[in-house]
């Protein structure tokens, strides 16, 4: 019996279709099929949703589980979800978010990814309550109290615990068939122990505020005046006492109800004053430098541009403009020019380039892939930004790209070593046809690596047309891994006559997601034919 309306199997689709599945990874190819069978993948959910049981046995829950760089020392696990799973998942969670959002404390007090449905455009949380909103109530608060205690949580989503997770849900909803479902799927992610939520997605988020909201209800009972985003706090207290009162407080709570501690290294209790100058949101310093004041005003502004927005063209006007007032490239180069890069900062100037004007970009391009050390911690946003300017370099500047990302993987460089890191450098290289490259991805295939990565050297080997090595590797299906075979259905197009008459043979064995993803694949073909290429 179905349980979730097809009217949220929808949104969770266009969600993804959207804004992805993760922050972590590059987007999977199926995203494309999102995008593009909207109805075809929420009919596949229909059919989980109707026998949820006979589902997992046919189409087992795979992840991909790798590293992800935090600092220039610390990793974090990060997990990728098998899309058609992660999709369920968010539905499900969808379907009692607005009972978990009734739970919850104020958005004045909590800012972190308040639920707000836009059946229009596929967001799922309010734009108006954010980081930003935080930012600006904590400065408020700080300006009427002496001091502030920052502090945040160690280790978070990995440590949150299975059974505590259950409980909260059983208090927000009395649907226990969704709360069941749910708790198997994340059993499932974790390889069956009892912690860990996936990190990056919505799904996660709407769970991990609602495990949280029993912390907030403490806090305000102890009358202790503070302000939260996910798991970063900043908590208000008239003298020393009263904050490291707070701090004792909020400790015993954590550990107490959930077990889980914060981070030693980032709590720190300090004068108003003093959090008021580490904040871009407060009023400039009275000596403050030009620069400062600069970098200052810049983290404040919004450096986001929705393409499918009505207002797309005039939004995107205005965003130039603004933009136009500060000077980029100059704040990037101070910030490539220190021993470590202020991470929040250079993250926001690099999403800034791709507004700028080609020249610059050529000449922010060659400054950043001499840099990519320092930018070890945001290195996925550095290969973001390249990927997505590609096809506008110059020739030289972008074989000089291609060269830099290739030596890495050849030099088994302690970037690319990392697999996430390593997964985003393919995916600027899908844009290199040259010889060089193919060899280097044949002989990274043969490396043990994450079904992960080797399905997107699949990928872009059926992209560049290497039909020669898709239909060696083709006779090797059925050692291949899950999402491996996927990528050599789709790959199989590029072999015409000799793909149709081995699709045909595995068929049979295919089941309702990887029949829609065949599907996918020959409609594309055909409305793209004779220019169709994989995507990747």
């Amino acid at each position: 019996m179905p349980i979730i309306t097809k009217k949220t199997l929808k949104l969770a689709v266009k969600n993804i279709a959207k804004f992805g599945d993760t922050d972590i990874f590059p987007y999977p190819i199926e995203n494309h099929m999102f995008n593009d069978m909207e109805d075809g993948v929420v009919s596949v959910l229909e059919e989980i949703d109707k026998d949820f049981d006979a589902a997992v046995k046919s189409m087992p829950i795979l992840t991909a589980k790798n590293l992800s760089v935090v600092g220039y020392s610390g990793f974090r696990w990060g997990t990728q979800i098998d899309p058609i799973w992660n999709a369920y998942l968010l539905a499900l969670v969808m379907t009692i978010a607005d009972e978990v959002e009734s739970k919850r404390v104020a958005s004045d007090i909590v800012f972190s990814y308040r639920f707000k449905p836009d059946e229009l455009t596929g967001s799922l949380f309010d734009k108006e309550v954010g980081w930003q909103k935080f930012q600006r109530t904590a400065v408020s608060h700080a300006q009427s109290n002496a001091f502030a205690l920052r502090c945040d949580i160690s280790d978070f989503y990995p440590r949150i615990y299975h059974h505590r997770l259950e409980n909260a849900l059983k208090k927000a909803t009395n649907n226990g068939v969704i709360i069941k479902r749910i708790m198997t799927i994340l059993q499932s992610i974790s390889d069956n122990v009892s912690y860990g939520l996936p990190v990056g997605g919505p799904a996660a988020r709407i769970l991990s505020e609602l495990l949280l909201n029993r912390i907030d209800r403490l806090l305000i009972s102890e009358s202790i005046t503070f302000c939260r985003f996910v798991d970063d706090f900043v908590i208000f207290a008239k003298n020393k006492e009263e904050a490291y009162t707070a701090l004792i407080s909020l400790s015993d709570l954590l550990l107490t109800n959930e077990g889980l501690s914060l981070q030693k290294t980032k709590t720190r209790i300090m004068t108003s004053k003093e959090f008021l100058s580490t904040s871009e949101f407060s009023s400039p310093e009275e000596h403050e430098g030009e620069g400062d004041t600069e970098e200052r005003a810049f983290r404040r502004l919004r450096v986001y541009y929705d393409p499918y927005s009505q207002t797309a063209e005039s939004d995107y006007e205005q965003l130039k403009a603004e933009l136009s007032r500060f000077d980029i490239v100059g704040m990037l180069g101070r910030e490539l020019s220190k021993s470590r890069i202020d991470e929040g900062l250079s993250r926001r100037l690099i999403s800034a380039l791709k507004h700028l004007k080609p020249a610059v970009q050529n000449d922010a391009i060659k400054s950043l892939i001499n840099s990519l050390d320092l930018l070890y911690p945001i290195y996925p946003a550095v290969m973001l930004l390249c990927r997505g300017l590609t096809e506008s370099l110059e020739p030289e500047v972008k074989q000089e790209l291609f060269s830099k990302l290739r030596a890495l993987i050849s030099s088994k460089s302690y970037i690319t070593q990392v697999p996430t890191n390593l997964a985003y450098t393919l995916r600027v290289l899908a844009a290199d046809l040259s010889e060089e490259t193919e060899i280097l991805l044949s002989d990274l295939y043969k490396q043990p690596l994450n079904m992960m990565i080797k399905r997107d050297i699949i990928l872009m080997m059926a992209h560049r047309g290497a039909d020669h090595w898709i239909s060696n590797c083709r006779k090797s299906y059925s050692t291949l891994t899950v999402w491996e075979r996927r990528a050599m259905l789709i790959s199989s197009y590029i072999l015409e006559d000799e793909g149709k008459h081995w699709r045909d043979s595995v068929k049979h064995d295919l089941n309702d997601f990887d029949r829609l993803i065949l599907n996918w694949a020959a409609e594309s073909k055909q409305k793209s034919h004779p220019n169709w290429r994989v995507p990747v």
